[in-house]
């Protein structure tokens, strides 16, 4: 009776030959899949560009209402319409944080680097008296930044009964309050 061949293909072998004291890896062969990103590194490609902008909007000219008000389109567009894979990458790298060091240290890293941006806007504008006076700029970037995240949660599930829009609208009124309010424009 003839002996039956696996139908799954060969893993490829990383083979090393010495070269002057040295491993020197030789190649797998040309079938051999591709290598994938680790998920860590895609939740920092996805994420630095929105860290960077958000940044930037901070240390840049204009008004600080104006100023939030952009910062806060940047990330509530990035967080609430986002594309199913980018909501689904930060899920899945908030479960994996719990028990990967990596994932906890590069989540919390971006995190706090929005929120130091959003509240170095507010703190700017307490002091030009355009926001809600004695705020405390660190809480209420913190509370921004959770919400931009329930967006994440929303747009995983194909949105929830308030929108982005309208979630950055209520959070400018909250900031300018009594300290100029007036309209403010929508995301």
């Amino acid at each position: 009776m003839k002996k039956r061949k696996s139908r799954r293909p060969a893993r490829p072998r990383i083979r090393s030959r010495a070269r002057r004291g040295r491993a020197v890896p030789v190649p797998a062969p040309p079938t051999a899949p591709v290598a994938t990103v680790p998920v860590a590194s895609l939740v920092e490609q996805r994420g630095l560009p929105i860290v960077a902008e958000l940044a930037r909007v901070a240390r840049g000219p204009g008004a600080p209402r104006v100023k939030l008000e952009g910062a806060m389109e940047i990330l509530f567009g990035a967080y609430g319409e986002s594309d199913p894979d980018f909501s689904g990458l930060f899920l899945h790298g908030w479960m994996r944080a719990r028990h990967d060091k990596q994932f906890r240290l590069t989540l919390a890293w971006q995190r706090e680097q929005i929120r130091l941006s959003l509240e170095d806007i507010l703190v700017e504008g307490v002091r030009a008296g355009v926001f809600r006076a004695g705020m405390d700029a660190g809480a209420v970037a913190a509370v921004i930044v959770g919400a931009a995240e329930g967006c994440l949660l929303q747009a995983a599930t194909d949105g929830g009964a308030v929108t982005a829009e309208q979630i950055v609208r209520t959070l400018l009124t909250l900031a300018v309050g009594g300290a100029g309010g007036g309209a403010v424009s929508g995301a």
